[in-house]
């Protein structure tokens, strides 16, 4: 946290601290007045493999500081500072090569998406938000890795799982200077 203390361009901070298997702690801070204020901190869930993803299906999260490239949800924009997709039938989350790690709308593209169906994960999806894990789009080095609310099940295939109102916050108080940092 201290190394961003003096850098404006960094306002928002998401912190996970892996504990063991697929368990680990968030801590979310906003900085006011170069001081950094705890907005909410809670237990939450990573990849069913743990931490380490080097490869597509590794059921593992990347370890590193991520930025947010934008955020989404099959809910209403809860008043994010964050670009905002609102999650349609059309919206995937594509895994195929000619959109690797992208979403995508495919009523605007036209491409018949084998990647995952945001509508169909309730209530994982209910809100979220993407990282920069991956930017240049290799395909099989991983996509898709999402910060977003918890679903029935203790672990992830790679993404990091919030209890929905802590999502719901964290998204309420960033805008694009927010990072992610998961060790």
């Amino acid at each position: 946290m201290n190394r961003y203390a003096e850098n404006d361009s960094v306002a928002q901070l998401l912190l996970v601290k892996h504990t063991e298997g697929s368990n680990a702690l968030a801590e979310f801070y906003v900085k006011n007045d170069g001081a950094w204020e705890l907005i909410e901190s809670g237990p939450v869930f990573i990849g069913k493999n743990g931490l380490g993803k080097e490869m597509e299906g590794d059921k593992k999260t990347p370890v590193g500081e991520f930025t947010v490239n934008t955020a989404f949800g099959i809910l209403p924009d809860p008043g994010t500072g964050l670009p905002y997709i609102f999650v349609t039938p059309s919206i995937y989350g594509c895994d195929d090569s000619c959109y690797y790690n992208q979403i995508i709308d495919t009523a605007v593209v036209h491409h018949e998406c084998h990647g995952e169906h945001l509508m169909d994960y309730v209530p994982h999806y209910h809100y979220g938000m993407a990282i920069s894990y991956n930017p240049d789009g290799i395909v099989g080095l991983g996509s898709c890795i999402y910060v977003h609310c918890k679903g029935p099940n203790p672990y992830t295939p790679g993404c990091v799982a919030l209890d929905e109102e802590f999502m719901r916050n964290v998204l309420i108080h960033s805008d694009k200077r927010i990072v992610v940092s998961i060790h």
